[in-house]
């Protein structure tokens, strides 16, 4: 069996390696992706409260309803921390599944190069073989014409 042949299944796990790590790219991304998603929102939410603390007649507004929104936004303070600290966190995770496919994508890359210099030299040698085999006929019949 030829070398090019025989390093078939291994490519084929390279491919296989590359696909499943591109999955998890995917995966992180879509995760990343939600968490940032969410953050936006609760960004939007505190601009929301604040505009109606801006807007609002604070004056007129009881102090309990003064505190329960000053509460409410801290509360929103600690909850946009959180997320930022898991947006931080999912961004951190998309980029070292990013590092692994290009680990990975650079190893079936260096396969496939191998197999096909491994194919390419096969085919050359495979020509020089018909080449010397076509010039010993050619020979050997030039020596049998009768003169």
């Amino acid at each position: 069996m030829k070398r090019s042949k025989r390093l078939t299944p291994i490519v084929d796990l390279a491919v296989k390696a590359t696909e499943a790590a591109l999955i998890k790219v995917g995966e992180a991304n879509a995760l990343w992706i939600r968490d940032t998603n969410q953050l936006e929102e609760l960004y939007r939410y505190q601009g929301e409260y604040l505009a109606r603390l801006r807007s609002g007649d604070v004056l007129s507004m009881s102090a309990q309803k003064v505190l329960e929104l000053r509460g409410f936004l801290a509360q929103l303070d600690q909850a946009i921390l959180a997320q930022q600290q898991q947006v931080k966190i999912s961004l951190e995770v998309l980029q070292q599944q990013q590092e692994q496919w290009k680990k990975v994508r650079s190893k079936e890359q260096a396969m496939q190069s191998l197999v096909s210099r491994y194919h390419h030299e096969e085919v050359r040698i495979e020509i020089k073989k018909e080449q010397d085999d076509n010039d010993e006929r050619n020979t050997s019949q030039w020596l049998r014409k009768p003169k």
